[in-house]
C-alpha cells in the first residue's frame, strides 16, 4: 500500500522522487515508445486500455484506502480498480498498477499491498509522470485566481487527483526555489474538501472527474473465457478459469467488507 502523503512529509516524498526520477523516466519513455500499444486520445483511457489487456476487473469497494490492486493466483495476475472512488483517483490507480505489472521486478504474493515502500513510491511517481507531464506550465499560464481554483483547473485538465497535482506543483516549486508555491501547497494539502463537485461546477469544470463511477465490469475476462470455450470445447479448463474469476470477485468483496468472513 502506498504511503500516506501529508503536508508534514511531502518534502521527504519529493526528495525520494528525485532519487528515482531517472529510472522512472526511462520506464515512461520505454512504454510510450512501444508501438504495439493501442494509442488512444487520452492518457487515462490508454491506462484502462492497457489494463483490459491484463483482464481488468472494475467494481466498487467500500474502502477509500484501496484504490487498486493486483490479484495473484497460480501465476495469473488480474488488476482490480475500485470504482467507488472518484474517476480521477481511478485513472491514477490505473497507471500505478501498470507500473507493478510492467516494471515491478520485486516478488509479491496475493495483492500488492506489502511494506515495499520503494516500489510503491516508484509506482506513484510513474503514475504522476504519465498523467501530469506539463502541469507546471499549465499552472503558470492560468489567469489570476485563488490557488485552490488553479489546483482544480489542473485536476480537470490533467484528469488527476487532488494530492497528485499538489505533489507535482510542490516538485515544480522545489526545482525553481519558489517558496510561495511550496507554502501554498502545504497550506491546503491536508484539507478535506467535501464539496469538490460543487467547486468544480462553480468553475465551469466537469464534476464527473471527482465523483465515483461505481462501474462493475468483468466483461473482458468473461469474453476470454467464452472465446476459449467455443474455440476448444473439448478442453476441461474453462470451468477452472470461470472459477478463478469468481474467486477474484469473492476475495475482493471480502476485502471491501461486502462478503462473508
Amino acid at each position: 500500500m502506498s504511503e500516506l502523503i501529508t503536508a508534514s512529509n511531502i518534502e521527504k516524498v519529493v526528495q525520494k522522487n528525485k532519487e528515482i526520477s531517472e529510472e522512472v523516466s526511462a520506464q515512461v519513455d520505454q512504454l510510450l515508445s512501444n508501438d504495439s500499444l493501442m494509442k488512444v486520445a487520452s492518457v487515462p483511457q490508454l491506462a484502462l486500455q492497457i489494463l483490459r489487456g491484463y483482464g481488468l476487473v472494475q467494481m466498487p469497494i467500500e474502502d477509500k484506502f484501496l484504490s487498486g490492486a493486483i490479484y495473484v493466483k497460480n501465476g495469473k495476475l488480474v488488476p482490480v480498480l475500485n470504482t467507488a472512488l472518484p474517476r480521477a483517483n481511478q485513472y491514477f490507480a490505473a497507471w500505478h498498477e501498470i507500473y507493478h505489472l510492467m516494471f515491478d521486478r520485486v516478488s509479491f504474493d496475493h495483492f500488492i499491498e506489502t511494506d515495499n515502500t520503494l516500489e510503491e513510491r516508484k509506482a506513484e511517481y510513474f503514475a504522476a509522470s504519465m498523467l501530469l507531464n506539463g502541469v507546471d506550465r499549465f499552472f503558470a499560464g492560468l489567469s489570476e485566481m485563488e490557488f485552490l481554483s488553479k489546483v482544480f483547473c489542473c485536476m480537470s485538465a490533467f484528469q488527476s487527483p487532488y494530492k497528485a497535482v499538489l505533489v507535482s506543483l510542490y516538485e515544480y516549486a522545489d526545482q525553481t526555489s519558489d517558496d510561495e508555491i511550496k507554502n501554498q501547497v502545504t497550506d491546503v494539502f491536508d484539507l478535506q474538501i467535501e464539496d469538490m463537485p460543487h467547486r468544480f461546477r462553480s468553475l465551469g469544470l466537469d464534476d464527473s472527474l471527482v465523483m465515483p463511477s461505481n462501474v462493475i465490469n468483468t466483461s473482458y475476462l468473461n469474453e476470454k473465457i467464452e472465446e476459449n470455450r467455443e474455440a476448444n470445447p473439448e478442453l476441461d479448463y474453462h470451468e477452472d478459469n470461470a472459477a478463478f474469476l469468481r474467486s477474484v470477485l469473492k476475495e475482493t468483496e471480502l476485502i471491501s467488507g461486502k462478503g462473508e468472513k
